[in-house]
């Protein structure tokens, strides 16, 4: 919603498996997960400028992955900007969250060229979560 409605993207792929209501016309639903929308995405030539996910998976960097894939396949621009939302599953400490999260950060900078990248614990994030967002260059 808020990136048709506010940023004013003249379309937005949601992928969720989850059965969602959106009424607006620039927001098309894709109900799967990434791994089947990739594709999908391939065959329709997407574009995408912005990635954002918050998918809960076992292994939080199946985050960057399924991003690297997309930008692999040609899905994903140069230049675009990514949020991804970590969940840690392992530990109890900030210190335990924030050195798992920068391993990930660590994989992500040796496996691609990326700008501008910073972690944040929003205040909407649960203590075991962190938002990574920065560049796919």
């Amino acid at each position: 919603k808020y990136l048709a409605d506010d940023l004013k993207c003249s379309l937005v792929y949601s992928i969720d498996p989850g059965k969602l209501t959106i009424d607006i016309d620039a927001v098309q639903h894709m109900q799967m997960k990434i791994q089947d929308a990739i594709p999908l995405l391939c065959e329709k030539n997407a574009k995408i400028k912005v990635w954002v996910s918050d998918m809960c998976l076992h292994e939080m960097e199946q985050q960057v992955d399924f991003l690297l894939l997309a930008k692999e396949r040609g899905i994903v621009e140069d230049n675009a900007f990514f949020v991804l939302t970590l969940k840690c599953t392992a530990g109890h400490s900030k210190a335990c969250f924030d050195g798992q999260v920068e391993k990930v950060l660590d994989s992500l900078s040796l496996r691609a060229d990326t700008a501008k990248m910073s972690t944040y614990h929003l205040f909407s994030n649960r203590s075991g979560e962190r938002t990574i967002m920065g560049f796919l260059t």
